[in-house]
């Protein structure tokens, strides 16, 4: 008999739960959406800034026909790539570093 009062403890809460999980609906699927949206997006981009790197090196292997410049040139996309990306987070950086640094040292 005491497992029957457990289980109907859980009744209560179980019923709590999926009326809160139907009023909150919208919320909890506008959150997941935007969590989705958010790793499509960088993984789209960070395929077409690899497509783009890899297209630098391919020219620059055909025309020059040096693997050393190609590597050069495709590390350097990279770099550009990157900075295209992540330009944002490297602002805000910034920002907080110049904001934040001891002033008091000279060098």
């Amino acid at each position: 008999m005491s497992t029957y009062k457990r289980s109907s403890g859980k009744g209560w809460l179980i019923a709590l739960l999926v009326i809160g999980a139907l009023f909150f609906a919208p919320e909890i699927l506008s959150g997941l959406g935007f969590a989705v949206g958010s790793v499509l997006e960088f993984t789209i981009s960070l395929l077409i800034g690899f497509a783009v790197v890899g297209l630098v090196f391919f020219v620059v292997m055909t025309v020059f026909g040096s693997v050393l410049l190609g590597l050069a040139a495709g590390f350097i996309a990279l770099i550009f790539t990157g900075i295209g990306m992540f330009w944002p987070l490297i602002v805000c950086l910034l920002i907080l570093y110049f904001v934040f640094r001891d002033r008091r040292k000279t060098v």
